[in-house]
C-alpha cells in the first residue's frame, strides 16, 4: 500500500490539464434559462413578493443589499461602534468577511475553531472576549454553531450571524439567523440560492434599528443595464459550470487565474442596494429550497454511511441541531495527503475543492494574524469538500464515492 502512495507522488509533477467534459464540478451554480428570464422581467421593473420570507421567518422586515459584505458592512456601522474596535471573527473562513470589518473602520480578531464542526471555538472566544466590540458567528458549511454558549460569553457584546451557508439550518428548533442580535444571508452563484448575488439582513435587536435605517437609506441603487447585463454573465458562468463546459473550459481557466496569482487583493467592494433581478431570483427559488435541501441531506447521508469505513474524518450533526448541508467537509490526516486526494480525485473526473486552505497565509501577510488559532491552521491544511449538491444523480454520487473510498485507501 505504501508503495502506490509512494508512486503516486513520484509522478505528481506540473502536467497540462486534459480536458474533461465528464469533470463533475465541485459546486452546483443553478441559474437557468427560466431564472434569466424572470430576472429580464424584474430589471424592467416587476415587482417582488415577500410572503415566502415571512413564511420562513415569521413577520418582520427584510433587509437587502447587493453581497454578503456589503451586508455585514451595513450591519457594523449600524452598531455605531469606535473606530478601530476590534471585532471577533473565526479565522477559518472567507477574507471577505475580513475585508468587511476593516472597511467598516474596524479591526477583525481572530477565534479558532472546533475541528469537529468548524464553527467557532466557545472556549477561545472566552479568553479573547474582553477586547471585542462584536462577534461574528459563522454557521460555516451550514453547521449551527453553539449559539447559547457563544450568547452566554459575549453577554452585552452583539452577536451576528453570518448564515451565507446556513439557510433553514435549525440550533435547538430555531432557524439560524434568528438567534443573534443581526444576522446576514448571501444569495451568491453558487451557493444553495445561485440568484447570481445580493445579501439579506434579519434585525432581531430592535435597538439599532434607527442607525440601522440611516445605514440602509446610503446605498445606492444598481442602473437598469448593470441589472440586465449582470444576468446575463450569471446566466453565462451557470452554463459552463456543467457538463461537459465545466471540465472543457471553466475549470482549466480557473485553475489557471488559480495557479498564477500568488497574492491576496483586498477586495474594494460596492456598497449597494440588491439588484431587482437577483432580488427576484432568490425569492422564486425559496419555493423549491426546502425540498432541494432535503435531497442534499439525503445525499450526504449517503456519503457518511458509504465512507464510515475510510480513514477520513467525517462531519456529523450535533445533538439538537439540522444542518442543511451546504457542502461536505472531509479532513484528511494531514496537507500531503489532502492534496495528493484532490489530484487524484481530478484526475478521476471529481472537482473538489481546498476552501479556505490559504486563509491563514493570508491573514498573516494582510490581516496581522498573530498564530494563535492552531485547529483552524489545521483545519486549512486538511480540508476538502467534495460534491454532494441535490443535482447529482446517483451515477454521479456512487463514481464520487467509489473513487473517494480508492483514493483513501490508496494514499493513507
Amino acid at each position: 500500500m505504501r508503495n502506490n502512495k509512494n508512486i503516486f507522488r513520484a509522478n505528481r509533477t506540473i502536467e497540462f490539464y486534459i480536458p474533461n467534459p465528464n469533470l463533475i464540478p465541485r459546486f452546483n451554480i443553478d441559474y437557468n434559462i427560466f431564472d434569466l428570464i424572470s430576472s429580464f422581467g424584474a430589471a424592467f421593473g416587476g415587482k417582488s413578493d415577500l410572503s415566502k420570507l415571512e413564511e420562513i421567518f415569521g413577520k418582520r422586515n427584510f433587509f437587502f443589499t447587493a453581497s454578503g459584505r456589503s451586508a455585514l458592512y451595513v450591519i457594523l456601522k449600524s452598531l455605531n461602534l469606535p473606530p478601530k474596535s476590534k471585532i471577533g471573527v473565526p479565522l477559518f473562513s472567507c477574507t471577505s468577511i475580513f475585508d468587511a470589518i476593516i472597511k467598516a473602520g474596524h479591526v477583525p480578531t481572530f477565534i479558532d475553531i472546533c475541528l469537529d464542526n468548524f464553527t467557532i471555538n466557545p472556549d477561545d472566544l472566552n479568553k479573547k472576549t474582553k477586547n471585542l466590540s462584536a462577534i461574528i458567528v459563522i454557521h460555516t458549511f451550514g453547521r449551527p454553531a453553539d449559539m447559547d454558549i457563544i450568547k452566554n460569553i459575549a453577554k452585552d457584546i452583539p452577536v451576528i450571524e453570518d448564515c451565507a451557508h446556513s439557510l433553514l439550518s435549525e440550533y435547538k428548533g430555531k432557524l439560524t439567523g434568528t438567534i443573534g442580535d443581526l444576522s446576514f444571508f448571501s444569495f451568491r452563484s453558487r451557493k444553495y440560492i445561485s440568484a447570481g448575488e445580493g445579501g439579506m439582513i434579519l434585525l432581531n435587536n430592535s435597538s439599532y434599528s434607527e442607525s440601522f435605517n440611516r445605514e440602509i437609506s446610503n446605498l445606492k441603487s444598481y442602473s437598469m443595464l448593470n441589472d440586465i447585463k449582470h444576468s446575463l454573465y450569471t446566466y453565462a458562468t451557470s452554463f459552463l459550470y456543467h457538463k461537459p463546459w465545466y471540465g472543457l473550459f471553466a475549470f482549466p481557466i480557473g485553475s489557471l487565474i488559480r495557479n498564477t496569482s500568488n497574492k491576496k487583493i483586498i477586495t474594494n467592494f460596492q456598497l449597494n442596494s440588491i439588484r431587482r433581478s437577483d432580488r427576484t431570483v432568490f425569492l422564486k427559488k425559496l419555493e423549491s429550497f426546502k425540498q432541494n435541501m432535503e435531497l442534499q441531506r439525503n445525499n450526504s447521508n449517503v456519503l457518511l454511511e458509504r465512507l464510515s469505513n475510510t480513514s477520513l474524518k467525517l462531519p456529523f450533526e450535533n445533538e439538537n441541531t439540522k444542518c442543511n448541508y451546504y457542502l461536505f467537509p472531509i479532513l484528511c490526516k494531514d496537507k500531503t495527503e489532502r492534496d495528493d486526494m484532490c489530484t487524484y480525485l481530478q484526475k478521476a473526473g471529481i472537482d473538489s475543492a481546498k476552501l479556505w486552505s490559504l486563509t491563514p497565509e493570508f491573514a498573516m501577510r494582510f490581516y496581522n494574524y498573530k498564530g494563535d488559532c492552531p485547529e483552524s491552521e489545521k483545519c486549512a491544511n486538511r480540508i476538502l469538500t467534495i460534491p454532494n449538491y441535490y443535482s447529482l444523480n446517483d451515477g454521479n454520487l456512487y463514481h464520487i464515492i467509489y473513487h473517494v473510498t480508492k483514493a483513501a485507501e490508496e494514499l493513507t
